[in-house]
């Protein structure tokens, strides 16, 4: 069944050796391209780099668990592991019954 989903990350680095919101954008595509779109917004206060990404979109995942074990199985880059800047997240996945499908009421 399809599923609405949205993802909130919230990613916290105090060095800035590569651009976090490419590093970020980067392991984005490679889980959600075809799936979802995605926004991040960047900023840098107080010597700290803080991006905030927002992913939506649609898939097969039926809960907020199967979403988070995808992107624990396939959001890893060794060159780049954006998730040891993690520091928070929102998940949320919506099944759509009747996805595409309208029906009418005849009489």
């Amino acid at each position: 069944m399809p599923c609405e989903f949205t993802l909130d990350l919230c990613f916290i680095r105090d060095d800035a050796q590569i651009s976090l919101p490419a590093m970020i954008d980067r392991q984005l595509h490679g889980m959600f391209a075809g799936k979802g779109t995605w926004y991040i917004d960047h900023k840098v206060e107080d010597g700290l780099e803080i991006a905030v990404a927002e992913v939506k979109g649609m898939g097969t995942w039926e809960s907020e668990g199967e979403l988070l074990r995808y992107i624990e199985e396939t959001g890893t880059d060794p060159t780049q592991d954006i998730w040891d800047y993690l520091q928070g997240y929102q998940v949320q996945v919506i099944p759509k019954v009747d996805a595409g499908c309208c029906r009418l009421k005849t009489r």
